[in-house]
């Protein structure tokens, strides 16, 4: 998923300042059909308008005129579009938040109605509907034919997009990026209950993952007494699991330990990986190795601590195995994929191909995880393999670059850069 955080920034501002929200969407509809046809403003306005009336009504900058409306709609096949807004839109986007809030699958009806329409509305709708029975590639695609009409989204739309391409985000282990695509939503005030409930959930799910404590501290206290407020109950157990995951890096086993007792609607796998968790931050690598063996290959989240305590216990044996047959692993997420490239160079490749990895990918621009505990690793995994080769300038390089990047993730950036 290619995001363009700049591009983002400066389409929300624009938002922000023009404030011109698309109610009809015969303007996308128009910008939707003429990209899809390849077609120049210059060739779509060539005998109807000018080229400056189409682009600012594409734009939502003006109201279209009756007298273009005719051989507009012939030009791009949209005869019916700008008399038939479908009224159950807005039913349509409730019940996305609803199914989103408890985790539903979505029927292909949902979608259905859209087809042979090409505007923004229909195309959001495409993307949530995506998102709920987990097609990430569809998913994507709608993000980008989406992600132009960021300044024209309604209150609501514009929300409902972040959230969603938040989602994606996370999939892919961006937590920073899809936390900082939840830092544009509008004031509360101006959402729906559901919407901030999305809002919050996914903030606290980001902040899990990046350790930021003080956004932890901050939310998670507002989210579970909006949950109890509105009797979503069953919602509780999710949130106080995925915490109790975050508690594990900084609380001792025992501990963690006493507080899972009191917890009788925890699955034993999920149990099992909170004391993992909490025994891998404590450096009791043997007994991780030891749960971890029945779940890794069904799950990216033990994956990744199970390879991380393999190499720390020097399992080359194990290790070598596990590395040969990965293409055999059932669930590899990017950042499992990033910790098996990295140990395949470390014990497969020789000592050039080593350092020409270190330098290519670990002291090179591109972004890594946003998980904090691998990068954490990675770091000093890459400053150790630099040192033994006597590269010790490229091992302080590897410090220096990685000790901002990680309290970066850590701090708490403003939660909110709402709009006026």
């Amino acid at each position: 998923m290619n995001v363009n955080m700049m591009y983002i920034r400066k389409a929300v501002k624009s938002r922000k300042d023009q404030k011109l929200y698309e109610t009809k969407p015969i303007g996308s509809a128009i910008k939707f059909k003429r990209k899809q046809m390849n077609m120049t403003l210059e060739e779509a306005a060539d005998g109807i308008c000018s080229v400056s009336y189409l682009s600012k009504l594409e734009n939502n900058q003006i109201e279209v005129s009756d007298q273009f409306i005719p051989p507009l709609m012939s030009l791009f096949g949209l005869d019916d579009i700008y008399e038939k807004i479908d009224d159950t839109y807005e039913d349509d986007l409730d019940l996305i938040i609803d199914h989103l809030i408890f985790y539903q699958m979505s029927s292909k009806d949902l979608v259905e109605k859209y087809e042979g329409r090409y505007d923004y509305q229909s195309e959001l709708v495409r993307m949530g509907y995506y998102t709920l029975i987990k097609n990430d590639e569809e998913a994507r695609k709608s993000f980008r034919d989406l992600k132009s009409y960021i300044p024209n989204f309604k209150d609501k739309d514009f929300t409902l997009f972040l959230i969603i391409s938040n989602i994606s985000l996370f999939k892919l282990n961006r937590f920073s990026e899809a936390f900082e695509f939840l830092s544009f939503v509008p004031k509360f005030e101006v959402l729906s209950q559901q919407l901030i409930l999305l809002v919050l959930k996914w903030r606290l799910l980001n902040a899990f993952r990046m350790h930021r404590i003080s956004e932890v501290f901050n939310t998670y206290p507002v989210y579970v007494n909006m949950l109890v407020d509105m009797g979503h109950y069953d919602l509780l157990q999710d949130i106080r699991d995925a915490y109790v995951q975050f508690e594990a890096y900084f609380q001792n086993p025992q501990n963690i330990k006493e507080t899972l007792d009191k917890m009788h609607n925890l699955s034993r796998e999920n149990r099992d990986f909170v004391i993992a968790k909490s025994l891998f931050f404590t450096q009791k690598y043997r007994e991780v190795i030891d749960l971890s063996k029945p779940y890794y290959k069904n799950s990216s989240q033990w994956l990744v601590i199970y390879l991380m305590s393999l190499d720390n216990e020097r399992r080359h044996g194990e290790l070598a195995e596990l590395l040969a047959h990965s293409d055999e692993l059932n669930e590899v997420c990017n950042t499992s994929k990033l910790l098996i490239s990295h140990l395949k160079y470390k014990y497969g490749g020789d000592k050039e191909q080593l350092l020409n990895y270190l330098r290519r990918e670990i002291l090179g621009i591109k972004h890594l995880t946003d998980e904090y505990h691998v990068l954490d690793y990675l770091m000093n995994d890459a400053q150790r393999l630099f040192s033994k080769h006597q590269h010790y300038k490229e091992a302080v390089q590897v410090t220096t670059h990685y000790l901002p990047i990680l309290k970066i993730l850590k701090q708490s950036s403003k939660t909110a850069q709402n709009e006026d």
